[in-house]
């Protein structure tokens, strides 16, 4: 239980699709005690996604991804050594009366050990003994999804209101930009269908000739196919074609706009998938070895083809065989892109 003024600080690093399921706990935090004062520790490569989102008091980044690359450059090391002082000078800076980890790692549990606080939360199946760290632990079933369970802490703590809504906290600036770039390739006014053609793991990716053919038949449909993901991804989406290639063009809370503007999302299983849920759009997603009941798009919109191949989900990043993904057909992504139109 909480009093409800106090200040609390949430571990949630990454990824993309973590910080999107992290939000619904803070929602229903200040929702049920308007007045926490909530900070957020995240990677800064992330952090800008929840940048202007007003129910956070202060965003404390850590820059993870620069550390790792300078660490193999031994001249670097002080540098590295720097940066981490300050950060845990920016950790130490505040007195929290609650410490959650959400991330139940064990780079999250040494930033919980480092932070000054009367209690450090986390959830039961807290890994790399990160729960050595905490004080209490939230017992949580792991075959439901993530925001359910991070939801937990919540109900833990004592709230006991949980209708909540993905908040909406775009700028005017980010709108301009976004508004402009759908002016420029869509002057014949065509439904536009978002891709996400791209996913980390090796195992989850679809094939770049399926992608072709896909945008292909939305394009002969009267649909204008636009294929987005990061700057790194733009070679690799390149090879695709019959799509516009946008890739590297927004940046994530841009990104949160332009779904909520195009008329349906067609996605792998990645962070982005997320984000265009949280904007609202209606969400057609690829499974083949994880499972979307834990890590699935969340809400009414969201619709999930799976193969169903009886090895699915194995969880690898790699295999010889890849018939989650590959028995997914175009067809298949048709009739449902269809059906919830």
């Amino acid at each position: 239980m909480i009093r409800g003024d106090e200040h609390i600080l949430i571990i949630k690093l990454s990824s993309i699709g973590d910080v999107v399921h992290t939000i619904p706990v803070v929602e229903v935090l200040k929702e049920n005690y308007p007045e926490l004062r909530i900070d957020w520790c995240i990677d800064k490569e992330a952090s800008s996604l929840i940048e202007g989102y007003t129910k956070i008091n202060r965003i404390i980044a850590l820059n993870r991804k620069d550390w790792k690359s300078k660490i193999k450059d031994v001249s670097k090391w002080a540098e590295i050594v720097k940066d981490a002082i300050l950060f845990s000078k920016e950790l130490r800076r505040e007195k929290y009366d609650i410490v959650i980890d959400l991330q139940g790692l064990l780079k999250s549990g040494i930033i919980a050990a480092i932070c000054r606080a009367e209690r450090k939360i986390g959830l039961n199946g807290s890994r790399e003994c990160s729960w050595i760290f905490l004080k209490e632990k939230v017992p949580v079933r792991y075959d439901q999804h993530a925001i359910d369970r991070y939801l937990e802490v919540a109900k833990y703590l004592g709230c006991p209101y949980f209708k909540w809504n993905w908040p909406t906290y775009i700028g005017e600036e980010e709108k301009k930009k976004v508004d402009g770039i759908i002016s420029q390739i869509n002057k014949d006014n065509h439904p536009i269908i978002a891709i996400n053609p791209y996913a980390r793991w090796e195992t989850k990716l679809w094939s770049i000739e399926k992608f072709s053919d896909l945008c292909k038949r939305l394009k002969e449909k009267g649909f204008k196919p636009i294929l987005l993901g990061s700057r790194d991804e733009r070679g690799f989406i390149d090879k695709i074609e019959h799509g516009i290639n946008l890739s590297g063009f927004f940046t994530l809370k841009e990104l949160i706009y332009l779904y909520s503007k195009v008329d349906a999302v067609i996605s792998l299983d990645t962070g982005t998938m997320h984000i265009a849920v949280m904007s609202g759009a209606k969400v057609i997603s690829l499974f083949g070895p994880t499972e979307p009941n834990r890590t699935g798009p969340y809400g009414k919109n969201s619709h999930v083809i799976k193969a169903g191949v009886s090895c699915s989900p194995c969880f690898k990043k790699r295999c010889e065989k890849k018939e989650c993904m590959d028995k997914i057909e175009v067809d298949m992504v048709i009739n449902k892109l269809e059906e919830i139109l």
